[in-house]
């Protein structure tokens, strides 16, 4: 009975002790407490990269060359491989939510074959610089905390085309990516996203491959 006194004692001294030499230990002088992380939710970034589109928008319209009247058919084919580039600005609305908003400026030669007799045995290869406007809004979702230092994007949204002689068209947008060094204030980013849509009154499609210099603000 006397030894079970003694260790009952004991351990309410050691239950009294504990908190006093935890509280002593992290708040003695000379040792403050670390101060929380700096967290950054936003994103401007300016994309650098190349994209790959086939269509049949660019020279779809009558066309007079060489002594020949060339027109588009089902036979024609058009391809544009520009190098983009421009701003992007991710807002963030809380959580994993975020608001996108950027303009892609792509330059490049346009390819194409046309035709001028419906056996497509007489052709002639053409190709001009175009530029084309793209200003973008697209919904993305960020996975991992702002104090990772990868974090995941998905993004879905929309583009408009603005491009030579007033021809305007727009596409659905889908692509993912990721940010790196996201915890830092300078970062880099990597994105992938492909474009399906109309230009000019004819299909467009293309995929963009984009890394980016990121300020985290």
């Amino acid at each position: 009975m006397h030894r079970l006194l003694k260790i009952v004692v004991a351990a309410g001294a050691l239950a009294v002790a504990a908190p006093a030499a935890a509280q002593y230990t992290f708040t003695q002088p000379g040792r403050p407490l670390p101060a929380p992380p700096e967290v950054w939710n936003n994103v401007a970034r300016v994309n650098l990269g190349v994209s790959f589109y086939n269509s049949g928008w660019y020279y779809c319209d009558p066309y007079y060359w060489g002594g020949y009247y060339y027109t588009c058919s089902s036979g024609s084919y058009v391809s544009y491989v520009p190098f983009t580039f421009g701003p992007q600005v991710d807002v963030n609305l809380g959580g994993m939510n975020n608001l996108s908003v950027g303009l892609n400026v792509s330059v490049g030669s346009v390819a194409a074959t046309l035709y001028y007799d419906m056996g497509y045995t007489n052709a002639v290869n053409r190709s001009d610089t175009v530029w084309l406007w793209e200003p973008t809004l697209d919904y993305v979702a960020k996975f991992g905390a702002p104090t990772q230092d990868t974090v995941g994007r998905f993004r879905v949204g929309g583009g408009m085309y603005f491009g030579p002689n007033s021809k305007i068209g727009g596409a659905f947008r889908i692509g993912g990516g990721a940010s790196f060094l996201n915890a830092s204030r300078l970062g880099v980013g990597l994105d992938l996203v492909l474009e399906g849509g109309g230009y000019n009154g004819y299909w467009i499609g293309g995929l963009q491959l984009q890394v980016s210099p990121e300020i985290h603000f």
